[in-house]
């Protein structure tokens, strides 16, 4: 699989990179808690929690533990950064979502830090997409 031949070199460069050997089960559990269209990403050593808020009077959390994920490196105590959630699930779907038995998309997620785009390499096929999803504002964690 092409994402997991990505250089060593390249994965030095961001805080945070999670990689998933089928999007799908990420996508589920997004749009689960998907009633609004931010979602903020707070990663610790621990995994990645992912939380939906409404005018402070109606939260959503998910949080999937690092184990989940084929790789999760994140290089400080903490990461955090706010994206449109609507936007990261058309992203995370841009294949169509296969029904072929066997066949799944790979995901890929990294990011550098503030300023910074998150990255999805998606792969399907042997097809790699690359994908910037700009965060909205810098999250205080």
């Amino acid at each position: 699989m092409p994402l997991s031949t990505q250089s060593q070199g390249d994965a030095e460069q961001y805080v945070l990179v999670a990689s998933l050997d089928n999007a799908r089960n990420l996508s589920n559990i997004l749009k689960a808690i998907t009633f609004k269209d931010h979602a903020i990403f707070s990663a610790t050593p621990n995994g990645l929690k992912v939380t939906v808020e409404d005018s402070k009077c109606l939260q959503a959390n998910a949080f999937i533990q690092a184990e989940i994920f084929q790789e999760f490196t994140i290089k400080d105590d903490s990461v955090g950064f706010q994206v449109n959630l609507t936007v990261l699930l058309d992203c995370l779907n841009i294949f169509g979502g296969s029904t072929v038995p066997g066949v799944s998309t790979a995901l890929r997620m990294c990011y550098k830090g503030y300023g910074y785009p998150l990255t999805l390499f998606l792969e399907e096929g042997g097809v790699v997409t690359v994908v910037y999803v700009w965060e909205l504002w810098k999250c205080p964690l």
